[in-house]
């Protein structure tokens, strides 16, 4: 059994997108009979998966397979992804149902065909050949499905931690992962770039809020609570976080600088040695500017409900994206130091980075042979910190090596995730799945005790 042509895999992604698995923080507000929905479409198209594979319920609506050898020294891989997706938004913005897994004009539309349900087939495609086939790893083989990646949970423990407890709880600890985030993109000149994530920013919430009496606006006294909260707003702004530059960000310069011109190409290539000229790069350039440092965003404010009522509370969101270095704590503690008297600041939800993984290891390397094997010498490999969150975060305490990476070939026929009218090219599918059946066949070859190894 060879992969799937193009046409069957984009219908059994629209089969996929038609089940509305839709997160919400809350758990009483997520329709999980569209989950269950999905799962007996997965054993449906995947007999083998189900056949070779055990199969754990987990949480709410988790999925964790695993293929076990009768003896290894291998350490085990595990393949990832989620189930869920963002809501829609404004209906009316949407030209189709996002629902509706439309194929039109050579592309699936719908809410999750590029986060993550895109995923989700490859993964499920490759093993289902795979073993439809007769192979059989001679290690430990795991697919994790997550179902509240989109979300923080504020009323329940978040899915990718139940499925990490239930992991640790048989003392399962994972060589290496592979997880969305990266891809192959093509580049200035024709060359096409593997962007090959290796770790990624946290991302954590806080409030900064001021309580006080309220009252009538037509007293407004020394100030009210919400101009006390836009104060420490300005003040923070008006302080960002230093520059500094990671292990990983400096790989990540290194290995793009083929790609850039002069001067840009010396300044990144040795970005330490340029670092005050790389500083000013950054002032001009916001996906640069948020590789060095820990970023600060305000994202949501409330105060009063009336405009002739003074706020008794005045509250704004931070959405904080911390660097490795910084951690929760220390990041209040700096926020602390701008704050007038009577504001104050609470964290809300995340947690501290976790270290990130490193291109000096087997796993990494055996990416880039695939890689170069199916796309030649050429191709250019890119480490990359994610400035975005995957669930990822919750599994490497267990786990040694995470490679955010899907195989796919992104170009401007995308439609971007979490957008309207969101969709993926129908002929963009099967290279991913390759992908995922070269990987699982090739780690087979890896040693038995992988090389370790983080960068902070």
């Amino acid at each position: 059994m060879t992969v799937p042509t193009k046409e069957i895999l984009a219908d059994h992604l629209s089969q996929m997108i038609q089940m509305k698995t839709v997160s919400n923080s809350d758990v009483n507000k997520v329709d999980w009979s569209e989950f269950e929905k999905l799962h007996k479409l997965f054993e449906t198209l995947y007999p083998h998966v189900y056949e070779v594979m055990e199969v754990d319920r987990v949480g709410r609506a988790g999925l964790q397979f695993h293929y076990h050898p009768k003896e290894t020294a291998k350490k085990p891989l595990l393949l990832m992804s989620h189930q869920d997706v963002v809501e829609i938004g404004d209906r009316s913005q949407w030209s189709h149902d996002p629902f509706s897994g439309l194929l039109l004009d050579g592309s699936v539309y719908g809410r999750g065909t590029t986060d993550c349900k895109h995923l989700v087939l490859s993964e499920l495609e490759a093993l289902e050949s795979l073993f439809a086939e007769g192979f059989r790893p001679d290690y430990d083989l795991y697919l994790s499905l997550g179902y509240s990646e989109e979300v923080y949970l504020e009323n329940d423990v978040d899915g990718a931690q139940r499925l990490v407890d239930h992991l640790a709880e048989k003392g399962v600890h994972i060589g290496t992962i592979l997880d969305e985030g990266g891809g192959l993109f093509p580049e200035a000149g024709g060359r096409l770039a593997a962007h090959i994530g290796l770790g990624e920013k946290a991302a954590v919430n806080y409030e900064i809020y001021c309580d006080r009496k309220g009252g009538h606006s037509s007293k407004p006294g020394n100030g009210t609570a919400l101009g006390a909260v836009a104060k420490a707003v300005v003040a923070i702004e008006a302080h960002p976080f230093p520059y500094r530059l990671t292990p990983l960000v400096e790989a990540q310069l290194a290995a793009t600088a083929p790609l850039k011109e002069e001067p840009v190409r010396s300044i990144y290539a040795d970005p330490k040695g340029h670092f005050e000229a790389l500083c000013t790069l950054a002032q001009e350039d916001p996906a640069l500017d948020a590789m060095l440092h820990t970023t600060v965003a305000f994202t949501m404010a409330q105060a009063s409900t009336q405009p002739n009522v003074l706020p008794s509370h005045a509250a704004v969101g931070l959405s904080v994206r911390i660097l490795q270095g910084d951690t929760v704590e220390s990041v209040e503690r700096r926020l602390q130091g701008f704050l007038p008297e009577g504001v104050k600041i609470r964290h809300i939800s995340g947690k501290d980075p976790v270290p990130a993984s490193t291109p000096d290891s087997d796993s990494y390397r055996l990416l880039t042979k695939i890689l170069h094997a199916v796309y030649g010498n050429e191709l250019l490999a890119i480490p990359f910190l994610m400035l975005g969150a995957t669930d990822t975060r919750y599994y490497k305490p267990i786990t040694d090596t995470v490679l955010l990476f899907t195989g796919h070939v992104h170009d401007n026929r995308w439609g971007a995730a979490h957008q309207v009218n969101e969709h993926i090219p129908v002929d963009a599918l099967p290279a991913s799945v390759e992908f995922f059946r070269s990987f699982p066949v090739s780690y087979t070859h890896l040693r038995a005790h992988e090389t370790r190894g983080n960068l902070v």
